[in-house]
Parts: C-alpha cells; structure tokens; sequence
C-alpha cells in the first residue's frame, strides 16, 4: 500500500511516481497497489446450459418483423441526437452478437431478459435452428439455480425479473469461501 494524498485523476496522472502492480484502487486519494494471482476458472457456456429437448414454441422467434427488430436493437448505431437547442451529440452503441454464441458464456442478465430489447439473449435452437429466447429454466441455470427455481405460479416475465436481479450462486459461494480463508489468516 502506497499512501499518497492526490486531489483527483489528472493530480495521480500529472505527478504519481511509483511501482504499479497488477491490480490497484485509488480510495479518498490513498492508492493500494497489489500483485494478483488470479485464479482460473473454466466458464460455462450457453451450450451447457441450454435445454436438450425441445421448448415451447412461445420462445420462438419467427415472426420476421419481429426479427428485423431484434437485428436493429442488436446492432451499432451512431445517431445524432439533439438535446436543446441547437446542441447535437452522437449517441452511439456497439453490437451485441446475435444470436448469442452457445460456445461463449451468458452474459449479464438484466431484469428485462426475454422481453424485446438490446440485452436479452438471443440464441439459435440446436435442434429446429430458429432463433429463440432462453427459457425461464435457461437463465436460472445461468445463476447457478436449481431448475424451476422460480416457478412459484409467477408470470413468467418475474421469473425473468428475479433472475436479471439476482446474483450468479457459484460466485458468490466462491467470495465467501475466500473471505472466510482471509478472515481466518487475519484471526492468528
């Protein structure tokens, strides 16, 4: 830990004169550096997770006008928008893939996973190569939940909501089993 007083970034960037490892925070103008050992983990992918067997039709996405939605929402844009008068600005955005890669992993779930936007996954059925949406049991397996776990009698777009709101299981298992290994260290 280095404890050096900066009034803000470009202060750390004008005049910071140390030995940087891996990995560093800068908190209330204090920098801790520390060298990182990470740890490596097979992820799992879409692939693994997908359902085997056939699914609902209702996941399907076959009507063409909705797909040349999803193929806008997915795809870079680069507007310009105007905000005021006579202010312009460029919004921009980069693709996201579609479909979604069953040899990547997921990526983040949001509470809006399988409703029409950008950040619902979007993957190509194996088997009848349509594109469709993950099932409610597809994004629990991404968390790292039991199947059916939301299957409470809730619609089926709070199952979405409570699994774009939750926390992937595993990594949270993982940082509580190596705080608990730190805590113990510190305890002697």
């Amino acid at each position: 830990m280095y404890n050096f007083e900066y009034e803000d970034i470009y202060d750390v960037s004008e005049h910071f004169k140390m030995d940087f490892k891996n990995s560093g925070v800068m908190r209330n103008g204090i920098i801790y550096t520390e060298e990182i050992n990470p740890i490596q983990v097979n992820p799992t992918t879409l692939n693994q997770i997908i359902q085997k067997d056939e699914v609902d039709e209702k996941y399907l996405l076959v009507d063409k006008e909705n797909l040349k939605k999803w193929t806008i929402l997915k795809g870079a844009k680069d507007i310009i928008r105007k905000q005021g008068t006579p202010h312009e600005y460029h919004f921009r955005e980069g693709a996201i893939a579609f479909p979604d890669s069953l040899e990547k992993p997921a990526r983040t779930m949001l509470t809006s996973e399988g409703s029409l936007n950008r950040s619902t996954h979007v993957i190509q059925d194996p088997k009848n190569k349509c594109y469709r949406l993950l099932t409610p049991i597809e994004t629990e397996r991404i968390n790292g939940f039991p199947d059916n776990w939301t299957n409470t009698g809730m619609p089926q777009n709070f199952r979405y909501f409570c699994m774009g709101n939750a926390l992937v299981v595993g990594l949270i298992e993982k940082m509580g089993l190596i705080l608990n290994e730190i805590f113990k260290e510190e305890g002697n």
